[in-house]
């Protein structure tokens, strides 16, 4: 799934890029997006269960600047027992360019909303996780 962001002077620092932590707010904001398109932030809510982030490895690419026209892609990559991550890339298209700005893997675990226990990712949550392993590959930039 794609997510648009535009690039505004409250996400720029003071070297007139966006700075490292608002790539962070853009990925976020992209996964909260991709959740609710795919029905699984209702799911979650409705079983009283939660997402954590346990681990983020992120990469900086190129620095985003004012008023850059960003997309951020994002797909399902691994589901385990008690954990699964998240593949995603912020994409700028200038000109009929595409570039990578950054990209990040995010693992995460669900809990339990009423004891903030992980639960194991079976039954009901798995089954509305394994479509979403199908991603839209397509629109990714290959990254070497």
């Amino acid at each position: 799934m794609a997510t648009q962001i535009k690039v505004y002077g409250h996400h720029i620092d003071v070297f007139n890029h966006v700075n490292n932590a608002r790539y962070l707010e853009f990925y976020e904001e992209a996964r909260w997006a991709w959740l609710e398109n795919h029905n699984l932030l209702n799911f979650l809510l409705k079983n009283n269960l939660g997402m954590v982030a346990v681990n983020i490895n992120i990469n900086y690419c190129q620095g985003a600047v004012l008023f850059d026209q960003l997309t951020v892609i994002s797909r399902l990559e691994r589901i385990g027992t008690k954990s699964a991550s998240c593949y995603q890339q912020i994409i700028r298209e200038k000109n009929g360019k595409k570039t990578l700005i950054s990209d990040v893997t995010v693992t995460f675990v669900f809990v339990e909303l009423a004891t903030n226990k992980s639960v194991v990712i079976s039954g009901e949550l798995l089954e509305h996780l394994e479509p979403l392993l199908q991603g839209e590959s397509d629109q990714f930039i290959e990254v070497n």
